[in-house]
């Protein structure tokens, strides 16, 4: 909805840099609703079975609650200039938006969904050319991120369920498997991106994240002190799309993310967050402590009219200082169908495998989800969201990890 001079004024801080643009949108979402989540914990040390209730109203169950402005300006010659700047929103709590930064890095945030900052989802700023594509530099969503949750038939929903996304309600305490611990990265500050144009049905996009600092400490008397050497955080990766066939929907991405570190002191301890994982990274006199997390993902679907219908596959690799902590591989089949004109439904299975350091085995892991959606009008829509995770107990005889979620709500965009 485009907003003239005088509306852009009354949002403040935003005002002055809407005013320079040729043509800007404010646009948003506001999600609420009533969450039920029933977990089990599986056995870990002496805990076994441990139970999990909430009961709450709160946001962002089929979509993240938000604020966003974006312009584009014709420079002419087919040019354009555009931006994006878009924040969370967290209507339900004390605060106005937030994502918790438990441990802060250049590559992103932790966790979702908390009041402690103003959530920068995504800001970026393009330049783009007619019959080639754009390029963006800011904070940006992933490649594997955008093609996974271009098929997702659940919208990429925050109820757990869903074995190829997950939700922001999903919990490691009760679902490893189905935790953002173990999940494709969402977001990349500091990137540079390029996005093609269709050509024959084929879009192509390649991201490069970089925040590089070297701290030469060799003219000091003690050289080997703390914060020498290097600390190096990098991003790269692409996905690719074909749509050049009526209702055929084919998508690959792939990306990978390391934390580099480099000290001369070893008692220097450092957190970092590689992905959606913290880890403490401290390296050996000289050594190098190296994390990373790489991020897999391939979809098809295709739409017959009365259903449409998709595979998906991600596979998701965890390194920590110099070895292999976890990796998720994950098949998914999901459907959705217009069941009327105003009501949409869909549903998915999905299962696979998952391996971590502290287990040392591997272990099956499930889940399905079930939903739909009630249009009242273009803009705001009722939502009813059903969603099981499961998986094997770490040793014999133990609690099986299950967590059992449910949600209805609605949500209005503008």
């Amino acid at each position: 909805m485009k907003k003239s001079l005088l509306a852009l004024a009354a949002v403040g801080a935003f005002a002055g840099a809407a005013q320079a643009q040729s043509s800007v949108t404010v646009y948003g979402i506001i999600d609420v609703g009533f969450t039920k989540i029933d977990g089990v914990t599986g056995a870990s040390g002496s805990t076994n079975g441990t139970r999990t209730t909430v009961s709450s109203f709160n946001s962002g169950n089929l979509a993240t609650s938000r604020l966003g402005f974006r312009g584009v300006e014709d420079i002419g010659g087919g040019t354009r200039a555009s931006f994006v700047a878009e924040i969370g929103l967290t209507p339900t709590s004390n605060g106005f938006s937030g994502s918790s930064n438990m441990f802060g890095s250049p590559l992103g945030s932790q966790y979702q969904h908390n009041s402690n900052a103003v959530d920068n989802r995504q800001t970026y700023l393009g330049l783009g050319q007619k019959g080639i594509g754009e390029v963006r530099i800011g904070r940006q969503y992933t490649p594997v991120h955008e093609a996974m949750c271009a098929q997702n038939v659940g919208q990429c929903n925050g109820i757990a369920g869903d074995m190829i996304y997950s939700g922001a309600n999903s919990s490691s305490t009760r679902t490893v498997a189905n935790g953002l611990t173990v999940a494709a990265q969402i977001r990349a500050s500091n990137s540079i991106t390029f996005r093609s144009e269709k050509i024959m049905g084929v879009e192509v996009t390649g991201l490069y994240s970089a925040n590089n600092t070297f701290t030469d400490a060799s003219m000091t008397s003690a050289p080997a002190v703390a914060g020498a050497g290097a600390v190096n955080y990098r991003m790269q990766g692409g996905n690719i799309a074909y749509t050049g066939i009526k209702n055929l929907d084919v998508r690959f991405g792939a990306q990978q993310t390391t934390y580099n570190r480099d000290t001369a002191a070893a008692t220097t301890a450092a957190n970092a967050l590689v992905g959606n994982q913290t880890f403490s990274s401290t390296p050996a006199v000289l050594g190098i402590a190296r994390s990373s997390q790489r991020d897999q993902y391939a979809g098809i679907s295709y739409d017959f009219g009365i259903v449409k219908v998709g595979l998906q596959n991600v596979i998701t690799e965890v390194e920590q200082v110099n070895a292999l902590t976890a990796k998720k591989t994950a098949n998914q089949l999901a459907v959705s169908a217009p069941i009327t004109k105003v009501i949409n439904a869909w549903a998915s299975y999905g299962q696979g495998k998952i391996k971590t350091a502290s287990q040392g085995t591997t272990y099956d892991f499930s889940g399905y989800q079930a939903g739909a959606q009630y249009h009242l009008s273009k803009r705001t829509s009722l939502y009813a969201i059903y969603g099981f995770a499961g998986q094997d107990a770490q040793a014999a005889g133990t609690t099986k990890y299950s967590d059992t979620q449910y949600s209805i709500g609605a949500r209005h965009s503008f």
